[in-house]
């Protein structure tokens, strides 16, 4: 099985990080290619970072999926994961997604935990969107500035570990989801200390894409996520292009 695994942010060494973590839980005949996209930002935090990043994903969607089996939208709150489903052929799993339904099935209450304020309102946002926020009982975000968003996970571990705490405590949470590429591991790193369910959103999905290839599903003919028909277009990446115009 081939796993197309799609940094939606341009920090290469974030990529690593998550693939990395992605290999701990894939099988061992799960090849996963990993793609840093070509343009963006740092991370993806908001609206309009995100809207950049979904930009980002179907470019590399167009550009690097043919050949494999699934893909992997490796920013937790899915930017462009609904159009990929769209644009290909195969399956698409976003990591928030897969942490999501993990959640459900995992218990009654579920938490998101994260590294910033406004990654909070996207990440419930992004749960609303799915479908599936009404288990969620609370997010929680660390207060104060993240000085290295791409030493995150060590600097900030006993901070992320105290909001694990308090969701439990103060929240009556029954599942924790740590949420965010930069701290992908982290869950695994301290399960021990947590008396509840943690779930890493990049291990979630790599299981579930997996799965879900294992089942075998015929590309959708009809519906919403059908391939639209092919349509005139500029200005796009010569891979982009050839999908959207019907040439590929």
């Amino acid at each position: 099985m081939k796993i197309l695994f799609i940094n939606p942010n341009i920090t290469s060494s974030m990529t690593e990080l998550m693939a990395a973590e992605a290999r701990r839980s894939a099988a061992v005949d799960t090849e996963l290619v990993p793609v840093t996209a070509a343009f963006g930002t740092l991370y993806v935090e908001n609206r309009v970072e995100a809207a950049i990043a979904a930009h980002a994903v179907l470019d590399v969607c167009a550009a690097h999926s043919e050949g494999c089996d699934a893909v992997i939208i490796s920013a937790f709150g899915d930017p462009g994961l609904y159009a990929a489903k769209e644009l290909l052929d195969l399956p698409v799993v976003g990591v928030s997604e897969a942490a999501f339904l993990a959640a459900y099935m995992l218990g009654n209450r579920y938490a998101i935990v994260c590294l910033t304020p406004r990654l909070k309102t996207w990440y419930v946002e992004t749960a609303h969107a799915h479908g599936l926020a009404g288990k969620l009982v609370a997010a929680r975000a660390i207060p104060g500035p993240v000085p290295d968003i791409t030493q995150a996970k060590d600097d900030l571990k006993e901070k992320l570990l105290a909001e694990c705490l308090g969701a439990i405590a103060e929240d009556d949470a029954e599942v924790i989801i740590i949420g965010g590429g930069p701290v992908a591991g982290l869950a695994r790193e301290i399960r021990d200390e947590i008396p509840v369910p943690l779930i890493d959103g990049v291990s979630a999905a790599v299981k579930l894409a997996e799965a879900i290839v294992g089942l075998g599903p015929r590309p959708p003919r009809t519906g919403s996520f059908a391939r639209p028909p092919p349509k005139p277009a500029q200005g796009l990446s010569p891979a982009l292009m050839r999908r959207i115009t019907g040439r590929d």
